[in-house]
């Protein structure tokens, strides 16, 4: 690894430290319900936080806090979230030196976070925005004025800024890191996003969105996600949500679910079920086990394959 991959890992996290496709949508959090991040968790508000122009990137919401709890309660079926959707998790593991120390805060501190296609975070919780600015300082940042909280760029391109209550991050010295106000339009006032998320269903611990723009889709799919729920007895459910253009694009989609169901056993016992109306929702539900792991679609694209191209 070269020495400025090096420091812009230690300073930001690599991308690749955290999937292929994306991870994480971030809902509101902290102390106080204040435009810079508020305190309403959930699916819903983290679309809320997520600008409109933003609809066409991959987006992955986490739950932080019942991740965290996940994770100690069964390492084996959640482990693979241990990284909480905050890249610097996994660099901390890496290097072996506590998060605390070198970026001023740790998973403890965060409620839920977000990712914006391959290279924004938006990470809610409560920061103590001292500690913050002083462990990326030590890391290389160079602070600049911000209204909302403090706002430090490396020079290598990465961006961080940070309030009480919202850290966000870019990796690209061209994009700005996620506002740490939530926007007046957001993904979450599109109809289609709407649809989708209601259908996944605001207690899902980990969502990944597939955005509207993605390239070389399948025309019958307007925009799917993929989102897991645990339940009361520590077990967890994936359901894959699809939104269609039309009921015969809709009875394609699910003839082509229905046959990777029955494919093996990676998908045992799954139902999918095609809804109605001018653009159906069809569903796909599995019980998560050592064979189909919480998020592992992000990291195996088995069912995002299946919309990929013409057919």
């Amino acid at each position: 690894m070269t020495g400025n991959g090096r420091r812009l890992l230690r300073g930001c996290a690599a991308t690749a430290l955290v999937g292929v496709l994306g991870v994480g949508a971030a809902a509101c959090g902290g102390d106080s319900d204040d435009a810079a991040g508020g305190s309403a968790i959930g699916l819903t508000a983290a679309l809320g936080t997520a600008p409109e122009e933003d609809a066409g990137q991959t987006l992955t919401y986490t739950d932080v806090t019942a991740t965290r709890r996940l994770v100690k309660q069964d390492k084996a079926l959640y482990g693979g979230l241990a990284t909480y959707g905050i890249p610097e998790v996994a660099q901390a593991g890496y290097e072996n030196r506590p998060l605390k120390e070198t970026h001023g805060f740790d998973e403890n501190d965060v409620d839920t976070s977000l990712q914006i296609g391959s290279d924004r975070w938006r990470l809610t919780g409560r920061f103590d925005v001292n500690a913050v600015t002083d462990g990326l300082k030590k890391l290389g940042f160079a602070e600049s004025a911000n209204d909302d909280g403090a706002l430090l760029k490396d020079r290598n391109g990465g961006q961080v800024a940070v309030s009480a209550s919202v850290r966000s991050l870019s990796l690209s010295p061209d994009t700005p890191p996620p506002a740490l106000a939530t926007p007046k339009a957001s993904v979450a006032d599109d109809p289609s996003y709407q649809a989708v998320a209601r259908c996944v269903g605001d207690s899902t611990y980990y969502a990944t969105f597939y955005g509207e723009a993605q390239k070389s889709r399948t025309p019958d799919v307007t925009l799917y996600a993929i989102g897991a729920t645990a339940q009361a007895d520590g077990t967890s459910r994936e359901r894959l949500c699809v939104l269609t253009s039309s009921p015969e694009g809709a009875a394609r989609t699910a003839d082509r679910l229905r046959a990777t169901a029955a494919s093996g056993e990676r998908f045992a016992g799954a139902t999918v079920d095609a809804g109605s109306g001018a653009t159906p929702m069809v569903s796909m539900e599995w019980a998560n086990g050592p064979q189909a792991l919480p998020g592992d679609q992000n990291r195996t694209l088995q069912l995002p394959k299946l919309f990929m191209g013409e057919r």
